[in-house]
């Protein structure tokens, strides 16, 4: 009896079940199977392994489906071309989408490939939802792969056409992540590796119960001294400013090295980070710790002025902030050693971050493209750096995306990197004093160099205060020792001695 063979719209389905049973196979490796032979024999296991097992389980069982499938009476030779086309059809519209992204995984417009491969839901909803930023290239490997066997057990060569555009089409792939920021900023880390996952920055020479001596001392007793914690009012502050308030509590603060460092020592809970970030000296960066001053977590912050969006943050709260000076910081700008510019107008600044001027050779330097660095959102530095462009708007950061293992991924804005034209800000002291960006020169500003000099008699143009910023209304006993200390000799000497400009 002769069997009619399947019809276009029949072959599709079939096709189409096939990439669905091999998504189904693969959703039960990666939860069942793996597991299970992993809690009978020990097997290598980690992100990538486990990818690589769900890729190989997929594009077998995709290739047994169609051998299987290719088999039957009623099997239609048409399957075959269905699968070529289908597998270059996903293969080069994402290469388009992610050519135009610009080897973005986020844009909207990767909707498009995505719908592609549903038949593979399954495999990619499991996939997206474990957060790995190699999803895609797994589904696409895996379809890849299992034709490309096909094609060579078939011995249908004409066939092998769609896997000769898939490899193109991959290696156009390639050539944009190589040239994109993902791939040039890759080793940013923003989840941070210090202090529990709070800093960018080794803090821990500066740390109070360190034996490093980093922290300046006094050389007779000061005239405020606190004896009992429960006196001591909370510190939290930026990272350049973690110096400054570790070293005033060291000095004030009666055996407050033994205290913080039981309490590094213990497995007391703690709200946020880890035990390293203090129980009195904490230290949670300008973010986190501005929330706990208004949350009342903290009585003093050291930093510089909030970001709007942290100001409305007290206004939702209703949170009144008080502003205490204790000493003067230079904002700085800095470029390569061998950049041949050594000063720029403030100006002309603002005409680089706002995108009018893109090229050194317009400020007498080398014919090479101006990279302008910016930093995150929330820190104190941008916040700086938006006060100081006033009404001229900032143009957009350059960010890459990168994988984070909490959140998928997630798009940073990239910060400073020492290549050619590159121009980033800091705070002085984040420069000098903490020595976080090397084989950089600092900027003057209108001819004006940020020396202590120039911070101090207010000749270099760009200066802020550094704060101590408190709550009004606040009624810890000691708050207000503790500013007149920051505000006295003794203080200010200490100040001045980690590496910031005095008051006076």
């Amino acid at each position: 009896m002769e069997h009619k063979q399947y019809g276009i719209a029949s072959t599709c389905f079939f096709m189409f079940l096939g990439y669905f049973l091999a998504g189904l196979v693969s959703l039960a490796m990666m939860l069942f199977i793996l597991p299970m032979i992993d809690s009978v024999i020990s097997i290598p296991y980690n992100m990538t392994l486990s990818l690589i097992y769900f890729g190989v389980s997929g594009a077998l069982a995709d290739l047994v489906y169609s051998v299987w499938f290719s088999k039957r009476k009623r099997f239609n030779p048409i399957y075959n071309k269905l699968k070529a086309g289908y597998l270059a059809l996903v293969f080069i519209l994402f290469s388009i989408v992610f050519f135009v992204e610009k080897a973005s995984l986020l844009g909207s417009t990767l909707i498009l490939p995505i719908v592609l491969i549903f038949p593979l839901f399954p495999l990619l909803v499991f996939l997206l939802l474990y957060g790995s930023y190699y999803a895609i290239i797994v589904i696409g490997s895996m379809l890849f792969c299992s034709f490309t066997l096909y094609i060579l057990i078939k011995k249908e060569w004409i066939l092998s056409l769609s896997s000769f555009v898939c490899l193109g089409c991959a290696g156009i792939c390639l050539l944009t992540y190589f040239n994109s920021p993902n791939y040039k900023y890759r080793d940013q880390n923003h989840d941070f590796s210090y202090m529990g996952g709070f800093s960018s920055t080794d803090l821990s020479d500066y740390t109070v119960y360190s034996d490093s001596n980093k922290l300046v001392m006094l050389d007779h007793e000061p005239s405020l001294i606190i004896d009992n914690p429960k006196d001591m009012p909370i510190l939290d502050g930026a990272e350049a400013c973690y110096p400054v308030y570790a070293a005033v509590a060291k000095n004030i603060y009666r055996n407050i090295d033994q205290i913080e460092l039981k309490f590094k020592n213990t497995s007391e809970d703690i709200k946020y980070g880890t035990n390293e970030n203090g129980t009195i000296v904490t230290f949670y960066n300008t973010a986190v710790g501005f929330e706990r001053l208004v949350n009342g977590d903290v009585d003093m912050f050291f930093g510089a002025k909030p970001s709007a969006s942290q100001l409305e943050y007290a206004k939702e709260h209703n949170v009144e902030l008080v502003y205490t000076p204790i000493g003067k910081e230079a904002f700085v700008f800095f470029v390569e050693e061998d950049n041949p510019v050594d000063s720029l107008t403030e100006n002309q600044i603002r005409s680089i971050y706002h995108g009018s001027i893109t090229n050194w050779k317009e400020l007498g330097g080398k014919n090479e493209k101006i990279v302008a660095f910016q930093r995150p959102e929330r820190s104190g530095s941008q916040s700086m750096m938006v006060h100081f462009m006033g009404d001229i708007s900032l143009k957009e950061p350059m960010t890459f995306e990168m994988e984070s293992a909490m959140m998928g991924i997630i798009t940073k804005v990239a910060e400073y990197e020492n290549e050619a034209g590159a121009i980033g800000y800091s705070f002085r002291y984040f420069l000098e004093g903490l020595n976080e960006v090397d084989n950089v020169k600092m900027l003057k500003i209108n001819d004006v160099y940020p020396s202590n000099q120039s911070i101090q008699n207010g000749t270099y143009p760009i200066t802020t205060s550094l704060y101590c910023i408190t709550v009004k209304g606040n009624d810890h006993p000691n708050v207000q020792n503790v500013l007149d200390f920051l505000l006295s000799e003794d203080g200010q000497y200490i100040i001045e001695q980690t590496g910031y400009s005095p008051l006076n």
